[in-house]
């Protein structure tokens, strides 16, 4: 299964040193893909991956940003122009890989965005257009209006997905496969209730994303997700599995994901050993049949609370 460097913790919980060994390590393994975002820590992550990309020369790099709705208000040909150019200046290249709409505008016709993003297309500064945070209809709304004017069309979508966040299962990824459009998945270990070390509900979190980010916060902790972690954590002690092993191994060789689809997971860390160690779990054998049973039960015990996987600004 391919995986992307997720870089959202630069910035913030990562410093350039350690940003720049996680990037090295990811890359030696031969990964090249990395992800980030124009909104990510206030711009403090596109700036450090221009600091260190320089020592990553001897790698084939390939970028990932995302232009976002909330930094002007409103997701049209303005935004767009002005995120591109700044976040290319930030990162000190003249083109990425991959160039993603991160959500949605409810209020403003997408036509905007998709025609200057064509503009920057037809100038070679990216390959691959991206959506993320997209709901299905809108999805096959955009290749329509896409393919109606002869502009790129999106051929990637970044999304939430993990074994206890499973709604893209419901429409989204028929959607995708019916126009061969690839799925990287981002928050695999849940924001990081899958790693186990958060005990219970009750107790606030003094440290890590859900200390960090409010969103994160709100968006999984819930008594049902405690119920269901503890549920796999279970299973996973009977079989002398780490929680994190099989999480990733869920979304690896479980789940709806497909390598020939080209999809991909995206797997962040705050620390390099960190992120070995996520790397390291998609080593071996799929998981126990009771493990896998395990964590079915787990998503009916929260599948009431989770998250949707789309997000709309502007509502």
């Amino acid at each position: 299964m391919k995986l992307i460097l997720g870089t959202m913790t630069f910035g913030q919980q990562v410093e350039k040193e350690i940003a720049k060994e996680m990037c090295t390590m990811f890359l030696s393994k031969g990964f090249h893909e990395v992800d980030t975002a124009y909104v990510y820590n206030d711009g403090k992550c596109e700036k450090m991956i221009g600091e260190i990309l320089p020592a990553l020369e001897a790698y084939d790099v390939q970028l990932a940003t995302k232009v976002n709705p909330r930094v002007t208000g409103r997701l049209d040909k303005e935004a767009v122009d002005m995120q591109i150019k700044e976040s290319l200046e930030r990162m000190n290249v003249t083109k990425v890989d991959t160039l993603y709409l991160h959500f949605p505008d409810y209020n403003t016709p997408i036509e905007s965005a998709l025609e200057a993003v064509n503009s920057w297309y037809e100038k070679k500064t990216f390959k691959r257009l991206g959506l993320s945070n997209f709901p299905a209809w809108l999805v096959i709304d955009v290749l329509a209006k896409c393919e109606k004017n002869g502009w790129v069309k999106p051929s990637v979508y970044e999304g939430l997905y993990n074994v206890l966040g499973r709604n893209v299962e419901r429409e989204l990824f028929d959607a995708l496969h019916a126009y061969h459009i690839s799925f990287h998945a981002y928050n695999p270990l849940a924001g990081g209730l899958l790693t186990g070390k958060y005990k219970g509900y009750e107790t606030a979190p003094e440290a890590g994303r859900f200390k960090c980010r409010p969103t994160y916060h709100k968006r999984y902790w819930k008594k049902s997700y405690f119920d269901a972690v503890k549920v796999i954590q279970n299973a996973c002690d009977e079989h002398g599995i780490s929680i994190v092993t099989a999480a990733i191994k869920w979304l690896a060789y479980h789940s709806e994901l497909k390598v020939e689809n080209g999809d991909g997971i995206i797997m962040g860390a705050s620390s390099c050993l960190q992120l070995e160690q996520n790397i390291n779990g998609l080593n071996g054998d799929k998981l126990p049949e009771a493990v896998v049973n395990a964590m079915e039960e787990a998503w009916e015990l929260c599948k009431a609370d989770s998250p949707e996987y789309f997000r709309y600004y502007g509502v």
